[in-house]
């Protein structure tokens, strides 16, 4: 008996293991062209199942020195392999101009984030994307971003004065006043609300840079891309409670905007009482004519015949828009103003610049004047290339791109990093230092364009990247016509420390030291 249970026993484990071999195999196989190309790429060693990730370890703390540490030896396309995923770098900005403009696609790891950002432009499948672009596109027209003149400086002399209670003081982290100030030109630029959802700034931005942590913690966690294994674990519950507090504040701010213009709708003869009532109503159409083209009133005056813009879509796209625009706005404010701690005489030339456009009237600025900055520009820009809160692009191939050194085959995880080229001396001469002239027109008419793409490039690229230089620079003229900006913990500029997750913030915060300008009238 025991020996007939023995071979029963024997032959269900020889017929399961032909079984798990058959599906092995079987995988292996379509991924051949994969292993093929991919053994063409130089990179380093990778173990079998987990190829490199074990570097990653650590979750962000480790993620930007373990990623340079691999990419560094090799040649402008490397690759490595993260468990089964064939992750290719490329930073030649002839291959970089070919992947922005043929991989729409984003990498799997995306897909963490709906949750956080649903279906927004961000993270959308390229079919979503591509109709939601075509939807957006006009609400960042060169008409509607120069109606926000006015309300960008609004705010910017709010913050200004924000700033005067840590004005002579020791240096302190300037993010929350920062990003509660972007988030505010946000919600009335783009959701037309002036926000008043949103009280505590302060709590939002601390569980929104968690979230980041835990899709950063779950990047790195190989184990954890198996949904079975994540969904299982206690970060991811804290995930999903995060998450949902924060998504909650689109979906009220989209149900707030959505009640005030339903209220446009409204039939005059209903409920309104007096003549006082039909000229205030009048008036709000009016208001509501000349913003029509500002982002969520353009979308939701699609949804009312587009079936593809349902309340989901839009909630989803707000969500992205204010995040998306007031959290980059408020870091590349921080890191440039940390920046001109560290070199006072940049400082200066910025203020000789302020004075010839403002001289000592402390109106706010103007579009006239926010053309007038050339230099500012060239500041914001040589800040993005040392230290881009977006130091790396990711896209996923949907087919073979084929470049001059090689093929990078279908299913690969393709990387940019920016951060990279942004150091190499073959593209900028001393590429250490800080050097804002590099930005003039005789300096880098024959640079390439994807040598410099902050706000990426492409058919993909970041849709705003107008709307964040006006506000920018908006925002750093005010503050800098009323402060100056002293050295604080950072005396050199390899003092910021970079941790890298979704976004690049230094490791010891948005520190600065604010000493007010006395101005002579």
């Amino acid at each position: 008996m025991n020996h007939k249970y023995l071979n029963i026993t024997s032959a269900l484990i020889w017929v399961l293991f032909i079984i798990i071999m058959y599906f092995i195999i079987k995988y292996n196989w379509s991924r051949r062209w994969l292993y093929y190309y991919g053994s063409k790429i130089d990179g380093p060693f990778g173990w079998p199942v987990i190829g490199s990730a074990h570097y990653f370890i650590g979750g962000q703390k480790v993620f930007f020195k373990t990623l340079t540490k691999l990419l560094e030896p090799y040649p402008s396309v490397a690759k490595f392999w993260f468990g089964n995923n064939l992750i290719v770098s490329v930073s030649q900005p002839e291959d970089v101009e070919i992947i922005l403009n043929n991989c729409l696609k984003k990498p799997i790891i995306y897909n963490f984030a709906l949750s956080f950002l649903g279906n927004g432009l961000l993270t959308s499948p390229v079919d979503i994307w591509k109709s939601r672009r075509k939807m957006i596109n006009p609400t960042f027209n060169s008409k509607n971003l120069n109606s926000f003149m006015e309300i960008f400086g609004k705010h910017a002399t709010h913050l200004a004065n924000r700033l005067d209670e840590n004005c002579g003081k020791e240096s302190f982290d300037v993010l929350s006043k920062l990003f509660s100030c972007t988030f505010d030109i946000a919600c009335e630029t783009l959701a037309d609300d002036n926000n008043t959802i949103l009280h505590d700034k302060e709590t939002f931005l601390r569980k929104l840079l968690r979230i980041e942590d835990l899709l950063m913690i779950r990047i790195c966690s190989i184990w954890f891309y198996i949904d079975f294994l994540w969904n299982r674990s206690s970060l991811c519950r804290e995930m999903n409670k995060t998450c949902k507090e924060v998504y909650a504040i689109a979906k009220q701010q989209f149900q707030v905007v959505k009640f005030k213009k339903s209220s446009l709708n409204q039939n005059p003869d209903d409920g309104m009482d007096n003549f006082y009532d039909v000229v205030f109503l009048f008036l709000l159409v009016l208001d509501n004519i000349h913003k029509e083209k500002r982002f969520i009133n353009h979308l939701l005056k699609l949804s009312k015949t587009n079936t593809e813009i349902d309340e989901t879509a839009l909630e989803d796209e707000l969500q992205t828009i204010l995040i998306t625009a007031s959290e980059t706005t408020a870091l590349t404010v921080g890191i440039t103003l940390i920046t001109l701690g560290i070199y006072p005489e940049i400082q200066e030339k910025i203020d000789q610049e302020l004075d010839m456009i403002f001289g000592n009237d402390d109106r706010e600025p103007t579009l006239e004047d926010v053309n007038k900055m050339e230099y500012l520009e060239r500041v914001i820009k040589e800040t993005l290339r040392l230290l881009s809160p977006v130091p790396i692009i990711a896209r996923a191939t949907d087919r073979d791109i084929k470049l001059d050194s090689c093929t990078i085959p279908t299913g690969s995880f393709v990387l940019i990093p920016i951060y990279l080229i942004s150091s190499k001396s073959e593209f900028w001469e001393e590429p250490n230092k800080f050097d804002p002239d590099r930005f003039l027109l005789e300096n880098s008419s024959n640079r390439h364009r994807c040598a410099f793409i902050p706000f990426s490039l492409g058919p993909r690229n970041c849709v705003g990247f107008k709307f964040a230089m006006m506000s920018v620079k908006v925002l750093l003229s005010t503050i800098l016509r009323k402060y100056t900006i002293k050295p604080s913990e950072y005396k050199k500029l390899e003092d910021v420390k970079i941790i890298v997750g979704i976004v690049a913030k230094p490791v010891s915060g948005y520190k600065i030291k604010l000493e007010k300008k006395i101005i002579e009238k």
